[in-house]
């Protein structure tokens, strides 16, 4: 069986190892994202990481994730996994669990091809990866990775920092975590249809335990 992809790896693969030590001689283990920005060495990764047409308005998100990577590395690279049973759990609608602040930056690796989003009116649905954790008080900082694939040149992300409510309820009605494409009830999936629901997500996963 082939092994499971991880975004770290596929963005960064050999190149971390021979660009993150000079960024960690000049902001340290974990800076903030403004911190991270005024190092040359990060300006440098950036502009040889962006592509040739350029990201547009996903430039903040090509940032967190790149700070969030980073941190990630800095930290140690501790991946926590969650089976099949725990992000089932995750999404149960009488879920619950309070929000604990990593300490460190962790990656979040929950069953693959399970829960799914649509990341704009136009595009197709992606499975959620996972998420980097960020240290951030009294709130959730996250930056989700969609459609990871070993064969594809990139993924798709979205950072978030929020306060995550168990009160939050969907506009439309249907359960959180209920599946947004067609046959997806049938075929037992669960969807994040909103930011609101990341953040849920993001805070339930803090009362699992494990990682690698």
């Amino acid at each position: 069986m082939t092994p499971r992809p991880h975004p770290f790896t596929l963005v960064f693969g050999e190149l971390a190892e021979a660009r993150f030590p000079a960024i960690r001689e000049a902001v340290g283990d974990a800076p903030s994202v403004d911190q991270f920005l005024l190092a040359e060495a990060v300006v440098e990764l950036l502009q040889e990481l962006r592509p040739d047409e350029g990201i547009g308005e996903a430039i903040d998100d090509f940032v967190a994730f790149t700070h969030a990577a980073f941190c990630f590395w800095a930290a140690g690279s501790v991946t926590r996994d969650l089976d099949l049973a725990t992000t089932r759990a995750l999404c149960a609608e009488a879920g619950g669990g309070t929000h604990a602040e990593p300490a460190t930056t962790t990656y979040i690796q929950v069953s693959p091809r399970l829960i799914w989003g649509q990341l704009g009116e136009e595009t197709l649905h992606e499975p959620l990866d996972g998420w980097f954790a960020l240290p951030e008080a009294s709130a959730v900082r996250m930056v989700a990775c969609f459609g990871v694939h070993a064969e594809r040149p990139g993924l798709s992300v979205v950072s978030i920092v929020g306060t995550a409510s168990e009160s939050f309820v969907r506009e439309d009605g249907t359960p959180r975590f209920a599946p947004t494409m067609e046959g997806g009830e049938l075929a037992g999936l669960f969807a994040v249809a909103s930011p609101e629901e990341l953040l849920l997500l993001a805070a339930r996963a803090g009362q699992f335990e494990g990682g690698r």
